[in-house]
């Protein structure tokens, strides 16, 4: 099983030190990936139900630190040589896609090629309009957004001609070093998702709490991934090559060892410690992570 996890970037535990502390945790313990959320400034008043709780509550302080993904996975891939490095995930929508795509590039280079793209449409429609980037169509936007980065990645001269944005005659170096360029993985909840993931990208995120609670259409991630494998049948894509990642909230390492058999049974190959929603303390945080490390047998790359 690939195993990494969420690093401080949210609340008291996003300093200089933890930061660092936690990618030379990674490195050196045969953790797989570090992950960075994506928040770009905070609204102090919430309405919009968050989708992946029960309560329906942010589970983070909107009033406390949130650091700019970009920068943290900037920061940690010039601390580290082997981790992989990964999003989870891009809000698409809150930034223009050339600008973003030269950024992903820049980053799979400086990196040498750790880089994974995990990209979303967004749900908190408050910071949408702090932004002032239309919350309607956000999943639209996001395809258009993938769609052009492809292009950037991977042609001589790019070029595009969308609903909301278009360019020719134009050049975008460097180009990633992963061909055809860095995976792709697509976090969503409904069919419609699911959809996106069969005709653009290269794996699927799923919040959950265990094997058999997530946050989805269906609740059942047996049954997500059955209509996964239908889609991709109908398709004509392989099951096969897409990479279920499943992004846990959970509390402690003995909750993730006692879980890590169902997960495999189902399929997942890579799960995403959510540590940074509960911990606040680096020792703590460390410790958890340490008794994962020893007992859990770990794909590192």
């Amino acid at each position: 099983m690939k195993i990494g996890f969420m690093l401080p970037a949210f609340g008291a535990m996003a300093t200089h030190e933890n930061m660092l502390a936690m990618a030379q945790l990674a490195e050196d313990r045969g953790f797989e990936s570090i992950w960075a959320p994506d928040h770009v400034i905070m609204p102090t008043k919430i309405d919009t139900p968050y989708p992946y709780s029960k309560s329906g509550r942010y589970i983070a302080d909107p009033k406390g630190a949130h650091l700019e993904p970009f920068t943290v996975l900037s920061f940690v891939a010039a601390c580290t040589r082997r981790v992989r490095l990964g999003f989870t995930v891009i809000v698409a929508p809150y930034r223009h896609p050339v600008v973003t795509g030269k950024m992903l590039a820049s980053l799979d280079v400086l990196s040498n090629g750790r880089l994974i793209v995990g990209v979303g449409s967004g749900w908190l429609e408050e910071e949408f309009q702090a932004l002032e980037v239309p919350f309607a169509k956000r999943w639209t936007r996001t395809d258009e957004h993938i769609q052009i980065w492809k292009e950037l990645w991977t042609a001589e001269e790019p070029r595009f001609e969308g609903e909301y944005h278009r360019f020719t005659d134009v050049q975008c170096r460097p180009q990633p070093l992963q061909k055809p360029h860095p995976p792709i993985t697509i976090g969503g909840r409904g069919r419609a998702g699911l959809r996106r993931v069969v005709s653009m990208a290269d794996g699927w995120q799923v919040v959950s709490e265990h094997p058999d609670d997530v946050y989805s259409t269906e609740g059942d991630l047996a049954k997500d991934l059955q209509t996964l494998r239908q889609m991709c049948d109908e398709a004509g894509r392989d099951f096969s090559t897409i990479e279920i990642t499943a992004v846990i909230i959970a509390g402690t390492a003995e909750g993730v060892l006692k879980d890590l058999p169902g997960w495999e049974r189902l399929g997942v190959s890579r799960l995403i410690l959510d540590f940074p929603s509960f911990v606040s303390e680096p020792g703590e945080m460390a410790a958890i992570l340490g008794k994962i490390a020893a007992e859990a047998e770990m794909e590192a790359t």
